[in-house]
């Protein structure tokens, strides 16, 4: 039989507090009482939350959003690009 973890043991895992644990033990099929989850359905949900890399070409330099145009208020509005 598989090991359950308590919100404890996952937030050591994750390196999260405990708090944040249980919304994401939240997210994964868990028992009620006592609150576990199984080791396995913490590497589900690891997995589909890992991402891979992008392809080398894809990759190369960064994006630049554009300004959105509203076509109900006219083609010569635009919503204009905050910097942060």
């Amino acid at each position: 039989m598989e090991k359950l973890l308590a919100p404890d043991d996952v937030a050591a895992i994750l390196q999260v507090s405990r708090r944040t644990a249980y919304t994401i033990m939240h997210q994964m099929p868990h028992l009620e009482k006592p609150f576990r989850v199984s080791e396995a359905g913490l590497r589900a949900w690891l997995y589909e939350r890992t991402r891979q890399p992008e392809d080398k070409d894809k990759g190369k330099g960064k994006t630049h959003q554009r300004a959105v145009k509203m076509p109900l208020l006219g083609n010569d509005y635009h919503i204009p690009r905050r910097r942060a």
